[in-house]
């Protein structure tokens, strides 16, 4: 009789596992290295991203504050690291102001301009007539005087001051503003936040020598703001270099 045998059992040796194991290996290296490379660069352009969105915020409103600025009133403080400004309220065209050696006034005509500005008068409302610095603007002068009230007994309106004034000059335009004295706008860096009146606005912002610097109006052109902000964020950094004309004019 024969003698049943069975057949030999197959597996793996051990170097072939020892094969198999390394090429895993290196395929999960490559892939570990793969998604590592890429979900780094999505941080980096979603960093980057972010800083660019919260500045360009920031930049747009500092525009329209320094567009509807009064003439002259940007000045500098703390050390530079602020811009201060005073904001247009209204403004039109006057018929007449009393400069010397005219007597003086408390009231001036002007023409008609928005019925909306009247209900909104305060106590803190001035007029401004000509300011060529910001000294004229803040400073003790005859060229900002507080308003009382505000009349239209016909096309024009009649402005009453609080007391009888002289104004120091004419406007060539004769052109007259209307501010409120206590209520001034303020953009400031603060360590690396950027501040409008103490409400941040953008962050991650790098102290730069100058964040801000004003040019003078000339004969040639108007007057000019340059904002310089350095933003970092996780190793990425975004450079803002922005220059706002001051439209309005004295």
């Amino acid at each position: 009789m024969k003698q049943l045998t069975g057949k030999g059992s197959s597996g793996f040796t051990l170097i072939e596992m020892i094969t198999v194991i390394i090429i895993l290996g290196v395929l999960a290296a490559a892939v570990s290295s793969y998604i590592k490379f890429a979900t780094q660069i999505y941080i980096e352009a979603t960093t980057r991203e972010q800083l660019i969105s919260s500045t360009r915020f920031a930049i747009e409103r500092l525009n329209r504050d320094v567009r509807n600025a009064l003439p002259n009133s940007l000045r500098l403080t703390n050390a530079n690291l602020c811009l201060e400004m005073s904001p247009i309220l209204a403004s039109t065209t006057y018929i007449d102001i009393p400069v010397a050696p005219e007597d003086t006034s408390n009231t001036i005509d002007v023409i008609e301009f928005d019925d909306t500005f009247i209900w909104a008068l305060n106590s803190n409302w001035s007029v401004v007539v000509y300011p060529l610095n910001f000294d004229d603007v803040y400073g003790s002068n005859n060229k900002v005087f507080d308003v009382s009230s505000i009349s239209s007994p016909g096309d024009i309106r009649v402005v009453t001051l609080d007391s009888s004034v002289q104004f120091s000059e004419d406007s060539p335009t004769q052109r007259i503003y209307f501010i409120n004295a206590n209520d001034t706008v303020s953009y400031c860096l603060v360590g690396e936040i950027l501040t409008r009146n103490n409400v941040p606005i953008a962050q991650d912002i790098h102290n730069v020598n100058l964040p801000f610097e004003i040019t003078p109006a000339t004969l040639q052109r108007n007057a000019m703001v340059q904002i310089n902000l350095l933003l970092e964020k996780n190793n990425e950094q975004v450079s803002f270099n922005n220059e706002i004309q001051v439209l309005n004019v004295p």
